[in-house]
């Protein structure tokens, strides 16, 4: 688990539970991370059997972007197909 996630996590889980989303489900998806910014990201063992030969993409769930103004959140087509409670 990314350190972003983990010092996060509070947040992250306040706002899967405002928004119907399970925060359980997030802890497992793989994480993309930089200075600011957090991509959690659905990644299917079974569509990769190739590994990087496959280059099959890891669909965009959840982007978590820290601002001066705290957690901005952003949804986006595969949120509700892979975080649904």
């Amino acid at each position: 688990m990314c350190k972003l996630f983990e010092d996060w996590s509070g947040d992250i889980r306040k706002y899967c539970q405002q928004n119907g989303l399970s925060f359980e489900k997030a802890e497992k998806l793989s994480q993309c991370w930089g200075s600011n910014f957090l991509a959690l990201q659905f990644y299917n063992p079974d569509d990769a059997k190739d590994g990087l030969m496959n280059e099959t993409p890891m669909p965009l769930v959840l982007l978590i972007t820290k601002t001066d103004n705290g957690l901005v959140f952003q949804q986006t087509e595969h949120t509700k197909t892979y975080l649904a409670s």
